[in-house]
């Protein structure tokens, strides 16, 4: 879907005193700029702790008289991440207008509740706002709060396991649901809003490019993407940023040695997925990009997941992808900083919840991508491993660390995704049995070919 954006959002301009005073009260400037957005007054902001950890500047907005008050979110998009903030409203807007069809098509599930966010448009109607102050210009959206609502950030926060796998179960088939939805939207002008994000070449290609101790883009230019985006947004990290000898110590560290190798041995296993999509086995839709748990609602009344949120990173890929990350980091027990490895094990009750959930639903998925299932999981955790490493080989320069972090989180991080993958693989043939079992008595899969 083709979205014209010279009409997508709104330039507003504030005069001098006022960005003073809204840089010193980052609420009064929020409840300023919610004002330009079509809702009712009187309006004002709050300021929240539970933003996520991409787009700080969020806050609460309630707008209207009493006792008919309603709820918003404004939101202002990290260009340091994104660079392109148009660019992700876009694909934003073509998600939602893609979930809107799909549920006016009867996609859902029977007696599914299912709801898209829905956008408030500027006053002079546009999709959302383009501010210009003394910092220059950043972009805001304001979305209406879906009420009724509770996220989580990990299972480990519900004591009770049985409905600790009734909320995995929830979660495949809230991803279940989110791909058929969007199985329909046009990926020909989309593009991902982060270059080279989910390229497992690019990784392993980064990889070997510090391994062999590059620290000019001469040097690293046979491993360097062809496409001029992707190479301009990545090429800094092909490059080793550490003194020599700081360099050398982590290079030769013993304990990364097994995971080196380890990552080296699996190059073509991990460009899997990306074959596939390249050679038309498996298709490529416009995917979530970040299936963490806390992106999913769940209904407090229910319990059933209610809708996807935070879609910044839609891009064209395919869904493996998208249910790879969700199963990888849901099932690791240990969590993704545990420095004790014998502690990273594989819960397979979470596993099967999760695929049981999804298979359940899901719709619009292939034969040959449900026996990639299980080989996406694996590749995720591998892929995440690779870029964990790496970052700490060549200098922590993607995942920068906090005055409060450990000098060796990075790679502490990637030999405990690299351990997951490991364990993964050795219950390969017991995710894949359920995986069959699953799909061979699937209510879903409607459209399976």
């Amino acid at each position: 879907m083709r979205i014209a954006e010279e009409r997508m959002s709104t330039t507003i301009q504030i005069p001098l005193q006022d960005r003073l005073v809204g840089e010193e009260y980052p609420t009064a400037l929020a409840a300023r700029i919610a004002s330009r957005f079509d809702l009712p007054g009187p309006v004002e902001a709050y300021d929240f702790a539970e933003k996520g950890n991409i787009n700080q500047h969020t806050f609460l907005i309630t707008g209207g008289p009493p006792p008919v008050r309603r709820e918003f979110l404004l939101q202002c998009i990290n260009q340091q991440v994104f660079t392109r903030p148009r660019t992700v409203m876009a694909a934003m807007i073509a998600c939602l207008d893609a979930q809107r069809r799909g549920v006016a098509a009867g996609l859902l599930p029977a007696d599914q509740e299912w709801e898209t966010i829905t956008l408030v448009p500027t006053r002079q109607g546009d999709a959302f706002l383009e501010f210009e102050s003394r910092r220059g210009k950043t972009w805001w959206r304001l979305m209406v709060k879906i009420s009724g609502c509770r996220t989580f950030k990990s299972l480990g926060e519900i004591q009770d396991r049985g409905e600790r796998l009734a909320l995995a179960e929830q979660a495949g088939r809230g991803l279940a649901i989110y791909g058929d939805l969007t199985a329909d939207m046009d990926t020909s002008n989309l593009v991902s809003p982060l270059p080279g994000y989910r390229n497992t070449r690019v990784y392993f290609d980064q990889l070997q490019s510090v391994l062999l101790g590059n620290r000019i883009l001469e040097d690293a230019v046979p491993l360097l993407p062809a496409d001029p985006i992707v190479r301009q947004s990545t090429e800094q990290h092909y490059l080793v940023h550490l003194p020599p000898e700081e360099s050398q110590r982590r290079v030769e560290d013993p304990e990364l040695r097994h995971f080196i190798d380890l990552a080296r041995g699996h190059r073509e296993f991990g460009l899997t997925l990306l074959r596939g999509m390249g050679d038309g086995t498996i298709r490529t839709v416009a995917i979530h990009g970040d299936t963490k748990l806390d992106n999913f609602l769940f209904s407090r009344e229910t319990g059933r997941v209610k809708a996807m949120v935070d879609l910044d990173t839609i891009m064209p890929h395919t869904w493996l992808a998208d249910w790879g990350d969700m199963v990888r980091s849901l099932v690791n027990v240990a969590g993704e900083k545990e420095r004790d490895l014998r502690s990273v094990v594989v819960d397979m009750d979470i596993y099967r919840a999760l695929a049981r959930g999804f298979l359940g639903a899901a719709r619009k998925v292939t034969g040959a991508e449900v026996e990639l299932m299980a080989d996406a999981v694996e590749i995720i955790a591998l892929e995440l491993g690779i870029r964990f490493m790496t970052d700490y080989l060549r200098g922590d320069t993607y995942f920068k660390l906090s005055p409060t972090d450990p000098p060796d989180l990075n790679k502490v991080r990637g030999m405990v995704q690299l351990t997951l993958f490991e364990r993964l693989r050795d219950n390969g043939e017991a995710a894949r049995q359920c995986i069959a079992e699953l799909s061979s008595r699937g209510s879903g899969l409607g459209s399976r070919e």
